[in-house]
């Protein structure tokens, strides 16, 4: 369903005389327990309505009703700024459509417009209903359930072992399938999840494909933002679509889809026109000079078995390990009568032909402004500078070139992140100062592996082959792979197509939405109204909730007591939080409907299940378990602190104990974070770039993707052992072609679009508003006040030009058809988008009779997309964002 911008606001004057979401009865605010503290009281708060949610806050209550929420100006992240999404948490707590009781399902017709029939039922009948859906399925095969995750809710600590206690493998996210970001920060700086850029000294920054500041943490991603503007940094966004960022620098308006050939021109230029190079940094801290057979493997030495480089001072090959005192980077060596070129040498080659005029003809960008942006990015490099910080002297490169999910997911979107690091790596741009930095892992991460290039890490390292296979999103096929639910929701309908050995039986949602999230709505509709049992843990009626067979309603995020480390900024950094180590409380406010904390639920269903304790059960997973972001920084059960296996603990217990742990926290537990609100500590601004920790010519960085093409080999492999071919595919060659040590220019599954009759290509980018759903921040009045002003959300975003000869004008009734599906909305003309492109932002439409109006507003973009495994990224399994179109007026 799509609606205009006068049908939201109309909406909102009726907001308080919602219907209720179930019962009929008419609304009335839940009782404030008689317990709760009279008169004034300040709570210490964490923020989640955003991806990063880590900004901390005062939560006001007078006689146990939150008043005003405020930023707390004593802590960081945000130093007491708030964005409106933390200031409008209030309306998550007092909402008339939570689900304020369990329920459970009387009509077995499942779909978004029937009535379900809820019954209100008690705690008791619920667990119980539900502990028995689940057992018949754990007692048949465990790997039946999927367990789904997303953005909904930030605030379990058991979840994940949860599921593999239970025994399923397959834990599918809502939040990762249009955002296949990780795989090359993971094999060029061996860390999780992106690589962001350093906005503390950068002076020219490349971004494609994503933001910076505005729409994650906004008040401390904003504020470091405007420094950097304001310090003097020049910004080039690269974007079908002028953003808030590209305000305040250049845009440049690119064809959706074509990035990876704008990427390629760029490195063209700086490889064959005469740029500067960082010649010491490719010589030394690469694998750029390592000498390549044909068979596109590295020389090795007979004896050593390390690869071989070019000593062109003793006019012979040598192992790397060797000491050096110049190395070739370019050339063809003959070593025992055949000749070996450098792997710069043929990546170069490979480069020569992705000229500006060629970039020009995919892109529409002018061949002459990517041989600027190139130059000015290499002028700005520093190259051969240095900068004194903590004492410590370190390489100065204050310029970085980051992508994201617009560039990563389509078919060779991969190829398109690993040439932004080739780039980054021509001028010595990579975990130095002012350059591509990892926003994940701290310290010794660069270490080298056996053949001296930096050990991969986290989607870097390719998930084990097993026969038969075992994951219902393909992982043993996409061993670089991340969350591919829509790989999933394929599964679920014909197992075989995976040659999986079970089905899919069951659905356990907790915080995730497929439906309104990932690709092919109407796909995940009916996989999980075909489960045999289904529940989910909600907050509030979204789509997969309305169709499950039971639902438990967990309190809302002020209501969840919580302890949270803070994790490095997703999208930028500055020395504001570099080198500090944190963890923090949430005090809960008093929960007003009769809801559960989200791990309440867990533990008690794994108690009433049998897994709990005892080897194999939930606490052994926690004991065993590495914080998926902070590795060894983070609040893990280690030592004396492990969890005890013949006992149920409180969840303050299981907390005191991590805490007691925590590596930074000086043996303090659980009653002294309550004293104290947070533990902090601060090792220094020089340790937050890793450089620091294996510099000089301790590691080298991939620049030839040796690895990558190692693993199609192997995955190649165990197809021909099998006897089988690529599922999904008609020829393998199609996947393999990602698999290529030097990435290359590849076709998407949507360029042949205008062959097809579509014409124009379909973009989406994140809002502050309808990011993620977290916090449910669609589907806050507050909040809605404000995005209800802006025009080019819930609409169909045409260029003028594009508009005038499809006869559109602004505030038409449009259709926007792909290859997959079909959606309709307003039109606003602009000239804020390229002619190219059709723009519709954040995640809205879809929605349930029974869910609050606004989550029914706009169009849905994901109904656009594909998920057929043919026009995915054969390497990551992302699937296509920039589906092709063609458009006309309803």
């Amino acid at each position: 369903m799509s609606t205009d911008m006068k049908a939201y606001t109309d909406m909102l004057k009726d907001l308080k005389a919602a219907p209720p979401i179930m019962g009929g009865a008419p609304y009335t605010w839940g009782p404030i327990p008689a317990d709760a503290p009279k008169g004034k009281q300040v709570l210490r708060g964490i923020c989640r309505s955003c991806m990063q949610g880590d900004c901390t806050t005062k939560v006001f209550l007078e006689d146990g009703i939150v008043v005003k929420i405020e930023g707390d100006p004593d802590m960081p992240p945000n130093w007491g700024t708030l964005c409106p999404r933390g200031n409008a948490e209030i309306m998550n707590i007092y909402n008339p459509h939570r689900i304020k009781s369990p329920l459970i399902r009387t009509n077995p017709d499942k779909s978004l417009e029937a009535d379900p029939g809820w019954k209100e039922v008690s705690w008791e009948e619920a667990i119980r209903v539900t502990v028995e859906g689940l057992r018949a399925i754990r007692e048949k095969d465990p790997r039946g359930l999927i367990l789904a995750e997303g953005w909904g809710n930030r605030d379990t600590i058991l979840r994940k072992a949860w599921g593999e206690a239970f025994g399923t493998p397959n834990e599918s996210g809502s939040h990762g399938a249009g955002c296949v970001v990780h795989y090359a920060t993971g094999i060029v700086q061996a860390s999780w999840p992106v690589a962001i850029v350093d906005l503390e000294y950068c002076r020219y920054h490349i971004t494609l494909g994503r933001t910076i500041g505005p729409n994650f943490a906004t008040t401390s991603g904003t504020r470091k933002f405007a420094k950097a503007i304001a310090n003097g940094m020049k910004l080039v966004v690269v974007d079908p679509r002028s953003s808030y960022e590209a305000a305040k620098g250049e845009w440049v308006p690119i064809r959706p889809g074509t990035d990876l050939a704008f990427l390629l021109g760029l490195a063209h230029v700086m490889m064959h026109e005469g740029l500067q190079r960082d010649e010491w940094f490719l010589k030394n801290r690469t694998n750029a000079p390592y000498l390549i057979g044909k068979n596109g493997h590295y020389l090795r030495d007979p004896e050593t078995k390390k690869p071989m480089l070019w000593d062109p001072a003793e006019n012979r090959a040598k192992p790397y390990s060797a000491g050096f005192s110049d190395i070739a980077l370019e050339g063809e060596f003959e070593v025992d009568g055949v000749k070996y070129p450098t792997a710069y040498t043929l990546i170069k080659e490979e480069f020569k032909k992705y000229t500006p005029e060629w970039v020009e003809e995919k892109t529409t960008v002018p061949a002459a402004t990517t041989r600027r942006i190139a130059r000015e990015f290499v002028n700005h490099a520093c190259i051969g500078e240095t900068i004194v910080i903590d004492g410590f002297t370190f390489p100065f490169r204050p310029v970085s070139i980051n992508v994201e999910r617009n560039v990563v997911n389509h078919r060779g979107g991969t190829y398109a992140d690993l040439v932004s690091k080739i780039i980054n790596m021509m001028v010595g741009a990579i975990e130095v100062p002012g350059g591509c930095l990892s926003n994940g892992f701290r310290g010794p991460v660069l270490l080298p592996a056996e053949d001296g290039t930096v050990r991969p890490g986290n989607v870097g390292v390719p998930f084990p082959w097993s026969w038969p296979p075992v994951h219902a999103n393909g992982l043993e096929f996409f061993p670089h792979g991340y969350t591919s639910a829509h790989v999933t929701v394929q599964a679920i309908e014909n197992p075989k197509l995976l040659h999986l050995p079970y089905e899919i039986e069951g659905w356990f949602n907790v915080g995730a939405n497929h439906i309104r999230h990932v690709a092919q709505p109407k796909a995940f509709i009916k996989a999980i109204s075909k489960m045999k049992f289904s529940v989910s843990i909600a907050y509030h009626m979204d789509e997969p909730t309305w169709l499950c067979d039971v639902i438990l309603p967990e309190h809302c995020a002020l209501e969840r007591q919580r302890v949270a480390l803070f994790y490095p900024q997703h999208q930028s950094t500055s020395h504001e939080v570099s080198g500090l180590q944190m963890v923090k409380i949430r005090e809960p406010v008093p929960h007003v409907f009769n809801t559960w904390h989200v791990d309440d639920i867990l533990q008690e269903l794994a108690d009433r299940l049998g897994f709990l304790t005892g080897k194999g059960g939930l606490y052994d997973v926690m004991n065993n378990a590495t914080d998926y972001c902070i590795q060894e920084d983070g609040l893990n059960l280690n030592g004396p602190h492990k969890l005890p296996l013949d006992k149920r603990l409180t969840m303050e217990e299981i907390y005191d104990r991590q805490l007691r742990g925590w590596k930074y926290g000086g043996g303090k537990g659980w009653e002294d974070l309550k004293k104290e609100g947070a533990f902090m500590t601060w090792k220094g601004v020089s340790t937050f770039y890793n450089y620091m920790y294996v510099p000089d010519t301790q590691t080298r960085h991939p620049f030839y993707f040796h690895t990558l093409m190692e693993v199609g080999e192997q995955l190649r492999g165990n197809l021909k052992k099998h006897k089988i071919s690529f599922p999904g595919v008609s020829d393998d060659e199609y996947i393999f072609d990602m698999y290529k040590p030097i990435p290359h220019w590849v076709l998407n599954s949507e360029a042949d679009g205008p062959e097809k009759g579509y014409d124009l290509w379909a973009m989406n980018w994140k809002t502050p508003y309808l990011s993620s759903d977290t916090a449910n921040v669609i589907g806050n009045p507050w909040l809605a006040e404000i995005y209800t002003a802006d025009p080019y959300i819930a609409v169909i975003c045409l260029n003028a030009q594009t508009a005038a000869k499809k006869g559109i004008k602004d505030g038409d009734l449009i259709e926007v058809e792909s290859r997959y599906g079909k959606i309709d909305g307003r039109a606003r003309v602009t000239e804020l988008f390229h002619p190219d492109a059709v723009g519709i932002g954040g995640s809205s439409g879809l929605g349930t009779a029974g869910a609050n109006p606004l989550m029914r507003m706009g169009p849905n973009f994901n109904t656009l997309l594909p998920i057929d495994i043919q026009t995915i990224d054969g390497l990551s399994g992302g699937h296509e964002v920039a589906p092709a179109v063609r458009i006309r007026k309803k």
